[in-house]
């Protein structure tokens, strides 16, 4: 994954991501971690325990709220790829973008791997717009808006 590094920075811009953000234009956005192993659903779980944030789990996805008002599905994937979506209706402003930061930068880190977004219906380890890259602890803005 190449792209804009935002060196030294360590978090997303809302004036960089507010295009893609648009809560009218396509409000789901799919995330996911790849090369993550076989024991990937088994982390997530634990990762969502180990941070105490709220869960739901049914056959189809595993909710999560790693902060109020901020919804992440996970869904189960066949090889060694975490996959998720998040709404960016709950995301709006510098002080909600943050959240999902931190969240970005929780899963990278867990891994130790880059976390990509994308919008819904791509594949977000092929077509980012953006992800975390946990060696260097920093966002990266894969194509303009």
């Amino acid at each position: 994954m190449g792209g804009r590094f935002h060196g030294g920075m360590r978090q997303l811009r809302w004036s960089d991501v507010r295009e893609w953000f648009d809560p009218d234009d396509a409000p789901l956005h799919d995330g996911c971690v790849a090369g993550v192993g076989a024991e990937a659903w088994a982390a997530v779980v634990g990762l969502v325990r180990e941070k105490g944030w709220r869960r739901e789990e049914d056959e189809v996805r595993f909710s999560v709220w790693p902060a109020e008002g901020f919804l992440v599905n996970f869904f189960e994937a066949d090889d060694d790829v975490v996959l998720f979506d998040i709404d960016v209706r709950e995301l709006q402003g510098q002080e909600r973008l943050d959240l999902l930061g931190a969240f970005l930068r929780e899963l990278g880190q867990a891994f130790g791997r880059p976390v990509a977004l994308t919008f819904e219906g791509f594949d977000p380890s092929e077509m980012p717009y953006l992800h975390y890259d946990p060696v260097a602890d920093g966002f990266v803005l894969d194509r303009e808006p």
